[in-house]
């Protein structure tokens, strides 16, 4: 199965989750292609406005891939806006399997992590993508590699049901 992981990470902590996850789909015999967003001239976080972020195109060929997974940081307990720029603007998501995760960094899902969650989700569905996993890791939880291991593991034995 060819698979795109599509993250932003602005301290790394989403891409560790990403590589992680990668690897893992890897050694299951996938085709795994990963692309972190990178922003034209460069990030400015205080940049809520999604229609003045500006994505470098992708290089993934998202209508090639029979699964995309897509991945973001919980900023200001809402989405990141780099990733809701990209869902926003991103085309042939008609039909497409998908996934989503982010991280944050905040004791509760309640505080972040599920609003992230539902933006993300909300977006891929008005694209038509079919949601098939969501989930959230706590970056400052003493139990994030567990999480994190979680949602590696769910992610792989999801996408042995994943049909073409």
């Amino acid at each position: 199965m060819k698979i795109g992981i599509i993250v932003h990470s602005k301290t790394g902590n989403t891409s560790l989750v990403a590589e992680r996850l990668k690897n893992r789909l890897e050694k299951e015999e996938h085709e795994v292609f990963m692309e972190k967003l990178s922003i034209i001239g460069g990030e400015d976080q205080s940049q809520q406005d999604v229609n003045k972020i500006n994505i470098e195109p992708l290089e993934i060929a998202l209508e090639e891939m029979d699964l995309l997974i897509f991945g973001g940081p919980v900023r200001g307990f809402q989405a990141s806006p780099p990733i809701k720029a990209l869902l926003g603007k991103v085309e042939g998501l008609e039909e497409k399997d998908a996934m989503i995760f982010v991280t944050h960094a905040f004791p509760f899902n309640w505080m972040g992590g599920n609003s992230a969650i539902k933006q993300m989700k909300n977006i891929c569905i008005d694209k038509g993508a079919n949601i098939l996993f969501t989930g959230i890791i706590d970056w400052k939880n003493s139990k994030r590699e567990v999480q994190i291991d979680s949602l590696v593991g769910s992610i792989t034995r999801k996408t042995s049901g994943v049909t073409l």
